[in-house]
């Protein structure tokens, strides 16, 4: 301990750099030969006693031979370092600088001062002992020494003391240490490359397990910037040993995010951006495949790292170039990218039994976060959209649960970001492509590696947090497959709301085309496995399967074309490609010109050919070829169908297309003069065009007959005009509109009203128009009896209490006029109004429900005919009559519905009572006696 004593004495007395007393001398390297004088005062030793005390004191064999080249011309500044080495290596030998203990412990100053001497053995040591290739460069950090020749052996002999003192943490050695040790270093290989210098075998395997040391020990940015400094330091032909380390450290694990870190330091990046020369350093062809896979896995990692990390996130884009590139390289990197992208997404996609949580929600966010950027933060940095193609399914059904979440704060960046892959994984395909992921959404039949989302994993309220979500499993039997349900109808939501327009129009006309060409089942197949010992439960859900396997493929189309529509955008671009439209039409109606009046839909008919009459009417720039493509299939359709108004209307679209010499110019004239007043927002404007429309129909004109559609899209479009006297004229439009489609006009109107997604007050308005066209129609409205009923009896049942008041309302009026025909929906009506007189609470709706039994007594004309309904009608409103609790309002309803039925008793009784009168009916004129005949004439003659 005394020696070491010694030493630190020893070092305290020296004039280090950085310290305040070396300011007194002029130059360094009086300085120098002042520290040489103190350190022989107290070790009293020669340069080469000094020399061999190091090599003892290594137990180096293979230096104890090089000891007279190491001594060998020593200069001033070389003697100093030798001299500094030894009372480095002694106190480093003696002294465990690494403990932590009380009794290892030295002070700050001697840590300096000693910090001070290694710099100075770098210095006078190791710079000027460096390969001549470092010098070579201009403005070099390395100083060649005196000599001008390079003692690579006392180079050798400082890398080992060096070694043993570098990597001792506690003392926070400074970078340009480090870049001198390694120079050393790659100083020896260098020569030993150029046979400049020779050692043995595992020296240089030494050599090189100190480089990987350092990489091991120090920061890797640091270590890696230093081989970039040392790279561009050396001339051209010397340069590929320290590219040798440079990619061998890059293949190491923590090499990618080195190489980024360091090129950021770097001065010389700004020529050229850092994602280049990554790119060029990273993703070459050439690079073995352990190589090009130890780069992916680096760089996946950094990847997940950097999605929550500012510091990090700045370099997404030149890992994801990288990424790229190492990709389109070879199919093992490929696979590699696969395999980790359904290791992140598997969670969602199978079941385990040992576990609740699935994936806290942050995970969650941040994985779907990490595939938005890897796959839609550009076209040049982003990995290809088909890789997502095979878990569209699974990226659908996860947004459809997160938009169904009511707390949107949380979920708005994870759904935008679900919704944006989704878009560009149908932006990047084909056209054919694309209509085949299209049609597998409408049917709900995926191609096999298609992945899905397992029907047991849901995203939940977590209980714990309640302004947080998590995605849990839950035992779950599967439901059966709703007829309204399915992807198509998130996606076009997804559509409608992003700005890919174009990508809406190419859905748009997909789903079009794909309507009447979706494959047809038979009834036989439908019918397969019928059991005539099925429960009720059974029977029910096999209708309902069997009506999804039929229908679900069509109202998929229906749902998906009326969100679609309503984007603004696709509007203007289907009349921009008016072309591809017809296109459509002109396939759906091949397909029906080749079936049976049977097979064909009338409904869809009217419709094909009310939209490609507005679409010839108003197009301009319509080929010849196709109008007569379109006029040979309507030719061919013409005689097949037996129904006379599609019939009608495929004789007035062929005159059309024809040419304009067909048409009545006078009735097109004054249909689009009604058009353009009902389409002004003008009310006193509307109501003149529902009068000009009213007129032409009144005339029966044979244009407007044939655009009967058009004018009932016009009329329920008019409905919503807050004006009183503006819709009272449309419900007259529609009471003469029923007088030409009647059919057609009812289920417009009953759709219309039962729509959930409309407004309150549209559907309200559209109730009460289709009241005043029943009465309009009288009691002959009794063929649509279960349409009218069921679609205000649905209405009794909505959770809207204004809406469920006005369905009251309506039914009661409605039962005036159907009074004599409602037998087989009394008891469903009689309990729709047990149920609101029970548990309803809103009381107007009450009202209503109590006065459609009143008006239906008021309507009955032989009440022997309603015998089987009386008894009922009369309990309920004697119970409701006189219970005192009962609302006043209710109670008067009650009493005179008891009143009406009073008064038709008195009235049966005494008819009854009173002596039935005879009728006779003669017929006149048959077997007459003949008149005598005034006129003989033969010209009067029979």
């Amino acid at each position: 301990m005394s020696n070491v004593m010694k030493y630190w004495l020893l070092l305290e007395s020296l004039n280090l750099p950085g310290i305040s007393r070396t300011a007194q001398f002029e130059n360094e390297n009086d300085r120098v030969l002042e520290n040489i004088t103190l350190i022989q005062k107290s070790l009293s030793l020669s340069p080469e006693e000094i020399v061999g005390s190091i090599v003892a004191n290594l137990q180096a064999n293979h230096l104890k031979h090089r000891e007279n080249e190491i001594a060998k011309n020593m200069s001033i500044e070389a003697k100093y370092s030798m001299y500094s080495l030894l009372i480095v290596q002694t106190i480093g030998k003696n002294v465990n600088l690494r403990s932590d203990a009380v009794e290892d412990l030295i002070s700050e100053n001697h840590k300096t001062l000693l910090i001070a001497l290694l710099e100075d053995i770098v210095d006078k040591g190791v710079k000027p002992n460096l390969h001549s290739g470092f010098y070579k460069s201009k403005g070099s950090i390395f100083c060649r020494n005196a000599e001008n020749q390079t003692n690579f052996c006392r180079a050798q002999l400082i890398v080992e003391v060096l070694s043993s003192i570098i990597h001792i943490p506690t003392l926070r050695l400074s970078e340009d240490i480090f870049l001198c040790y390694m120079a050393a270093i790659f100083s020896i290989l260098l020569a030993c490359d150029a046979k400049e210098y020779t050692v043995e075998q595992n020296c240089l395997t030494a050599l090189q397990t100190k480089l990987n040391k350092i990489w091991t020990d120090m920061p890797k940015v640091l270590y890696y910037r230093n081989l970039m400094l040392l790279y561009g330091i050396l001339p051209a032909e010397q340069k590929p040993r320290i590219h040798k380390e440079m990619l061998l450290k890059l293949w190491s694990n923590g090499g990618f995010v080195a190489l980024l870190f360091a090129l950021q330091k770097s001065e010389k990046t700004e020529e050229q951006p850092i994602s280049q020369i990554v790119e060029k350093l990273v993703a070459q062809p050439s690079y073995p495949r352990r190589a090009q896979e130890s780069m992916v896995q680096q760089i996946l990692r950094f990847l997940a790292t950097s999605v929550d990390n500012k510091d990090l996130g700045v370099h997404m884009g030149a890992a994801l170039v990288s990424l790229r590139r190492l990709y389109d390289n070879n199919d093992e990197n490929k696979e590699l990218v696969k395999k980790w992208l359904k290791g992140q997404l598997q969670p969602l996609l199978e079941f385990h039994e040992d576990r609740i949580t699935v994936m806290e929600w942050n995970e969650f966010c941040t994985r779907i976060s990490l595939l938005f950027h890897m796959f839609c933060t550009s076209t040049v940095e982003c990995m290809p959209s088909e890789l997502l193609t095979a878990y569209l399914p699974l990226l659908i059904a996860c947004h459809q649960e997160v938009c169904e979440c009511t707390e949107k704060s949380f979920t708005m960046a994870v759904s935008n970001h679900l919704a944006q892959l989704i878009l560009r994984i149908l932006n990047n395909r084909g056209k054919e492509e694309l209509r085949g992921i299209i049609k597998s959404f409408v049917l709900a039949q995926y191609p096999l590696e298609w992945l899905h989302k397992h029907a047991n994993v849901i995203i939940e309220y977590d209980p714990l947090q309640l302004e947080s979500l998590r995605i849990v499993q839950k035992d779950m039997e599967s439901e059966t497959n709703s007829l309204f349900s399915g992807h198509m109808n998130t996606l076009s939501i997804i559509l409608k709301e992003s700005s890919f327009s174009l990508l809406c129009y190419h859905v748009f006309i997909t789903l079009f085309g794909l309507f009447t060409n979706l494959p047809k089942q038979s009834s036989e197949e439908v019918n397969a496995n019928d059991d005539l010992l099925q429960t009720e439960e059974d029977v029910e859900n096999k209708i309902v399967r069997d009506i999804t396997q039929k229908y679900n493929g069509k109202i998929q189309i229906i749902n998906a074309l009326q969100i679609l529509i309503t984007h603004k955008p696709l509007k203007i671009l289907l009349m921009e490609n008016i072309k591809d439209v017809l296109i459509v039409l002109q396939d759906m109606l091949a397909l029906y010109a080749v079936e049976t009046d049977d097979d064909i839909d009338s409904s869809v008919m009217t419709i094909l050919l009310t939209l490609m009459g507005e679409i010839l009417e108003n197009a301009t720039d319509v080929m010849e070829d196709v109008k007569m493509e379109l006029h040979k299939h309507l030719s061919k359709l013409e005689p097949k169908v037996l129904n006379p108004k599609l019939k009608f209307q495929i004789s007035c679209l062929r005159k059309q297309i024809q040419g304009p010499t067909n048409i009545n110019d006078t009735s097109k004239e004054r249909f689009e003069e009604a058009r353009l007043l009902l389409e002004s927002p003008e009310p006193y404007m509307q109501v003149e065009g529902i009068q000009k429309f009213i007129q032409l129909i009144r005339e029966k004109d044979t244009f407007t007959l044939n655009s009967v559609h058009v004018v009932s899209a016009l009329a329920l479009n008019t409905l919503k005009s807050t004006e009183s006297y503006t819709f009272l004229n449309c419900v007259r439009l529609f009471a003469a509109l029923v007088y030409v489609d009647e059919h057609t006009i009812m289920e417009i109107l009953c759709d219309d009203y039962l729509n959930n997604s409309a407004a309150t007050d549209y559907r309200l308005v559209v109730g009460e128009a289709l009241l005043k066209v029943c009465k309009e129609v009288g009691q002959l409205c009794y063929r649509y009896k279960g349409l009218l009923l069921n679609t205000y009896m649905s209405g009794c049942r909505s959770p809207l209490d204004e809406f469920r008041y006005s369905s009251f309302s309506n039914l009661a009026q409605l039962c005036k006029i159907l009074s004599f025909d409602v037998h087989q929906y009394f008891e469903e009506l009689l309990q729709l109004i047990n149920c609101e007189l029970s548990t309803g609470k809103y009381m107007p709706a009450k009202r209503a429900a109590v006065m459609v039994l009143s008006d239906l007594l008021a309507a009955m004309d032989n009440l022997l005919d309603y015998q089987d309904m009386l008894l009922p009608i009369y309990r309920l409103l004697k119970l409701l009559a006189s219970t005192e609790s009962t609302d006043e309002k209710i109670r008067l309803h009650a009493a005179i519905g008891l009143e009406n039925l009073s008064v038709k008793c008195k009235e049966l009784l005494t008819a009854i009572g009173q002596p039935q009168l005879q009728k006779e009916i003669k017929i006149t004129g048959i077997k007459d006696k003949e008149k005598k005949k005034l006129n003989n004439h033969i010209l009067y003659m029979n």
